[in-house]
């Protein structure tokens, strides 16, 4: 009856408890690790996705007065040079450790931008030959009775007959082109709907030192402290005997720390791609579904974190496992009663 009583306590309790805390302490290792986020976006399919002919096309259309067909590859081979990954990754860090920042209490306001500055000095001065030559050789020459220049309200430009492309650079686009790269503006807001969010549902500022990361840890710990204490509990129930509530400690302590440690390897394996795959074949934002070169970056970011979670739950899972197998070989070298 006792045996019996522990077993219902272990699948009812035990097991799950135990099964929560190491999935919990197998989660923190890597969720509150900026570094993990930031190399999880540190990949070439997420720089490619960014640097898209798509992308870059949709962006300097707006601030480009040329008609809607011209051909932006050669500008778009010089703001390429221009925007390289450094700087992709250093406006990611910038980005994820002001949201820790926040979360961690450091700071009472999130608020992320993407700095233009260094992409606008380097348009300016190394590369500005080369892109006002590149805008120079697109735009179209005027239609009879079209006035020469760049009209910014209409987003039309064209070139007067006759004129190269060097005197235009010379003559005029070196002039007017300070006046069209000041209306990009330096920052760029990347979280907008952020405060609204937050208003929504009533977040207030993290206190230092209480904040989300503190209080996932202080979950982990109170999880662990329940589970052990109806692991415990249960044992005691089981038996008597010290070698048998050893072997019950052992086996009920390897048989969740085992899954934990399948959980690992399946996610090193194919597995989850599937439901990766369906997710972002189905994921849309306000009812449009994700462009195919956004759906390519989140599966390279997805998959790139894949290593880092399995070997977080392998970790977990063969630590806790060798505990329970020590236990299981304690209790065998205990003698029996007599």
């Amino acid at each position: 009856m006792r045996k019996l009583l522990a077993l219902l306590i272990t699948l009812a309790l035990v097991f799950p408890l135990i099964l929560a805390a190491q999935a919990l302490v197998s989660v923190n290792s890597f969720i509150l690790d900026r570094n993990f986020y930031i190399q999880a976006l540190d990949s070439d399919q997420v720089y490619e996705s960014l640097l898209s002919d798509s992308m870059l096309n949709a962006t300097l259309g707006v601030y480009l007065p040329l008609p809607s067909d011209a051909d932006l590859s050669k500008v778009e081979a010089v703001v390429k040079s221009v925007i390289t990954r450094d700087y992709l990754k250093d406006q990611v860090g910038i980005f994820v450790n002001g949201l820790f920042d926040y979360l961690q209490g450091k700071t009472d306001k999130f608020a992320p931008v993407l700095n233009l500055v260094p992409v606008k000095e380097a348009l300016t001065s190394e590369k500005q030959d080369d892109l006002l030559a590149a805008i120079a050789a697109i735009i179209p020459v005027c239609e009879p009775g079209q006035m020469p220049g760049i009209d910014t309200e209409n987003q039309n430009a064209c070139k007067p007959e006759g004129v190269s492309d060097v005197v235009l650079v010379e003559g005029y686009l070196k002039l007017v082109f300070p006046l069209v790269l000041a209306q990009v503006p330096d920052e760029v807001p990347i979280g907008e709907k952020w405060d609204e969010i937050r208003s929504a549902r009533n977040w207030g500022p993290f206190a230092s030192g209480m904040a989300l990361p503190a209080s996932l840890m202080l979950v982990s710990v109170f999880l662990a402290f329940v589970a052990a204490s109806f692991w415990y509990i249960a044992t005691l129930i089981a038996d008597d005997s010290w070698r048998v509530r050893l072997l019950w400690l052992g086996w009920t302590l390897m048989i969740p720390s085992a899954l934990i440690f399948l959980v690992g390897l399946a996610v090193t394996a194919d597995i989850p791609n599937y439901w990766v795959n369906l997710g972002l074949d189905r994921a849309s934002f306000n009812g449009i579904l994700f462009g195919p070169g956004l759906r390519e970056s989140l599966r390279a970011v997805l998959r790139g974190s894949f290593s880092r979670v399995a070997s977080s739950f392998m970790m977990v899972g063969g630590i806790s496992g060798a505990v329970g197998l020590g236990l299981i070989f304690w209790g065998l070298a205990t003698p029996r009663k007599s």
